[in-house]
């Protein structure tokens, strides 16, 4: 094992090497942590209290293009055969220029199924009238009362419009909308008073739509979309940053792990485990609790709730790449935060990708190794792109690595703090030499200690572009970007 890590770190170039590191440590956390995490902490779905629905469907002539009204009835019909019809009560109406009470409410599946094919008109979209038509539906029960809105384009007269919406509401009745196609999901919202209730859907995707409306009155999750129970907005943010925060712990230990793998060092030290946990545990509940508030109010708009995911793991990545700048000699935390900002949106692209299409656990496992990948690679690349002057560390006269100069020194010893570890049973001191960047010059100073034990002349030395000068067991080189650092 230890070979084939070797022969890795020899083979790939650094960015490489980081976000393979970050990809496994992000999995491995949401494989062995996070998942047991969501489990434990997920509440069995809240049992749905019986419910009166009016299907307000528009049949208007713009409905009949590309096939609209025969996908809205196919989804209309789907959503009829989930029902639990023997505690809720459904109602069909459609409408265009008129509006069309095809069934009023029944439990009846058979005859609210052939309702549904038998909607047509062909008109305009008198949607004042549908509103009015459907909540008279309504009057008859004592079940809490909805109407399901589905519509593809602007009312005939958006203030009367309005007018039967409110009054619709002032009677207790609760208004949701999909929308398709010139639908104008502004109007939508100002009609059912909530954003939330208002589902926007393009050609081929009624369905989902759908299934999104029936389960409006449920808090939604960022990670989750399946039946869940009523989580509360403490409960909710909690959990979800607890979540995120496993995988944030199991980014930032692999990322130290891997810098110090990359420097040949231990690979994980007490004191580096507790800071990267620590901070990391700070990081990923602030981040997944950002994330999920943003996420709660706009989960019905895909556009947003898009939006709030991918900012979540910006946030994420952000505070993962500033960490980093503790572990990674000379990586400037602006450049760091920057980094991994743009690491976790990537991912968070890739995240949602994966999600889509191969459902929620599948999406939330692969979508992790993604995000793990893409931050590491982003800081790594960052680091490469921002030198302007660096060792080449010589370990053997066929493997190198090259390490940031800056105002924090690079320092060669045998304590755990040392960069470039030197070894301890042959003798060398904690700390040998320091080298770092002073006013636009490369110093190398070695410690007293060494004077003592070598007899040293000059304890601090002023190095150049090319030069080369052995350091215990290692040949180290350095390099600049320029001539003369500013």
């Amino acid at each position: 094992m230890q070979n084939l890590f070797g022969q890795l770190r020899q083979k790939l170039s650094k960015p490489i090497l980081f976000g393979l590191y970050g990809a496994v440590g992000c999995l491995g956390a949401a494989t062995l942590l996070g998942e047991a995490f969501l489990a434990l902490t997920k509440l069995p779905p809240t049992p749905r209290s019986p419910q009166a629905i009016v299907l307000l469907i528009d049949c208007s002539g713009s409905m009949n293009e590309n096939n609209k009204l025969q996908e809205a009835k196919s989804a209309a019909k789907a959503f009829v055969q989930r029902q639990n019809l023997s505690q809720n009560s459904l109602a069909v109406v459609g409408f265009g220029s008129n509006v069309q009470v095809a069934a009023p409410l029944s439990g009846n599946k058979l005859m609210l199924d052939r309702a549904i094919t038998q909607l047509s008109d062909g008109g305009g979209t008198r949607m004042d009238i549908a509103i009015e038509a459907a909540a008279r539906e309504l009057q008859s029960t004592s079940k809490p009362r909805n109407i399901l809105l589905f519509t593809d384009g602007e009312p005939s007269n958006a203030g009367t419009t309005l007018t039967a919406g409110q009054s619709a509401k002032t009677q207790g009745i609760n208004l949701v909308a999909v929308a398709t196609g010139d639908a104008n999901t502004n109007f939508l919202t100002q009609l059912t008073g909530n954003p939330s209730l208002v589902f926007y859907a393009n050609s081929g995707d009624f369905d989902r739509a759908f299934r999104q409306a029936e389960q409006a009155i449920y808090s939604n999750q960022l990670v989750e979309s399946g039946p869940t129970g009523d989580y509360s907005l403490l409960y909710s943010v909690l959990r979800i940053g607890g979540w995120t925060a496993l995988l944030a712990i199991g980014t930032s230990l692999a990322l130290i792990a891997g810098q110090n793998h990359y420097l040949r060092r231990r690979i994980l030290t007490p004191r580096e485990g507790s800071m990267g946990t620590a901070g990391s545990l700070v990081a990923g509940v602030a981040a997944g609790a950002i994330g999920q508030l943003l996420f709660l109010p706009v989960a019905g708009i895909p556009i947003l709730a898009l939006g709030g995911r991918v900012i979540g793991w910006t946030i994420l990545g952000t505070f993962l790449g500033g960490g980093m700048s503790f572990f990674v000699p000379n990586l400037e935390i602006r450049r760091a935060l920057q980094a991994g900002g743009i690491g976790g949106a990537a991912g968070a692209i890739g995240f949602l990708l994966v999600s889509a299409t191969s459902g929620d656990l599948v999406g939330r496992l692969v979508g992790a190794a993604i995000v793990g990948f893409f931050i590491g690679l982003a800081i790594a690349l960052i680091e490469d792109l921002s030198r302007r002057a660096w060792l080449i560390v010589h370990w053997t006269p066929t493997e190198q690595t090259p390490i940031n100069l800056g105002t924090t020194p690079v320092i060669f010893g045998s304590s755990e703090d040392a960069h470039i570890y030197l070894r301890k049973d042959l003798g060398y001191p904690p700390v040998v030499a320091k080298i770092y960047l002073e006013s636009g010059k490369i110093i190398m100073q070695f410690d007293e200690e060494m004077q003592k034990l070598k007899g040293m002349k000059f304890l601090r030395h002023e190095l150049a572009n090319g030069d080369r000068r052995k350091i215990g067991e290692v040949m180290i080189e350095v390099k600049t970007a320029m001539e003369k650092l500013p």
